[in-house]
Parts: structure tokens; C-alpha cells; sequence
């Protein structure tokens, strides 16, 4: 009985839309992190887990930011700004992209700011 409730998952299919794993222990998908596992995990300080489990295992994906004007550019160009010489690349998830496409074709602009980095030692 318990092997049939034993599920685990280290590679396997995704959605082809969110590029996020398939749903639910039949489709062998991935394991669900939800609202109250996501919430004992800020409680507890594990940012780094929780970034891993909703990002890097997931659907990490990685956008070039025009730190001019804050827009999603091409690779190595920004159409907006017309200009390949400000750009920061940055990870973000899937999700988060899609979303900024959504809005843009509602003819809401999202803008991401940035900050430079510098390493301080």
C-alpha cells in the first residue's frame, strides 16, 4: 500500500505553454510545492530552498533587461531603445515572462529595475 502513495520525480515532460512540470502522480509530474509549504518555508528563512523549488527546478528562464528602460529586449538588443549597449541578463520564471507578455498586449507596460552589481569584498 505504500508503494502505490510513494512518488517522486527527477526529470521528466512539462507544459508546453508555462514550461512547467506536467500535473499529478499518474502523468509521473512534478511534486507540488503549494501556498502553505511555500509559506512555511518564508517562516523559516529558507529563501534559497524556496527559490530552487519555484525557479531553478521549474521553469527558469533567462531575459536580457534594458537598463534604460526597463523593458524584456532580444538577445543582446533593446527594440525600444534601439540599442544593444545596456543590457542586463537576469533570471526570471517562465510564468513571470508570460505574464509581462499578456500585459503588453493589453497595452500595459511592465518594467523590471535594476540595479548594477557590484562585488564588494
Amino acid at each position: 500500500m505504500v508503494l502505490d502513495k510513494m512518488h517522486a520525480r527527477a526529470r521528466g515532460q512539462r507544459a508546453s505553454l508555462t514550461r512547467q512540470p506536467t500535473e499529478g502522480r499518474a502523468r509521473d509530474g512534478g511534486l507540488r510545492l503549494g501556498e502553505m509549504e511555500r509559506d512555511c518555508l518564508i517562516a523559516y528563512g529558507a529563501s534559497m530552498l524556496l527559490m530552487e523549488r519555484l525557479m531553478v527546478s521549474s521553469d527558469q528562464f533567462q531575459v536580457d533587461v534594458c537598463l534604460q528602460c526597463g523593458l524584456i529586449g532580444y538577445t543582446g538588443w533593446c527594440q525600444y531603445c534601439k540599442s544593444g549597449k545596456e543590457l542586463a541578463r537576469i533570471k526570471i520564471p517562465y510564468a513571470c515572462k508570460l505574464l509581462f507578455q499578456e500585459l503588453q498586449s493589453m497595452n500595459i507596460v511592465p518594467k523590471i529595475s535594476t540595479e548594477k552589481y557590484t562585488d564588494q569584498d
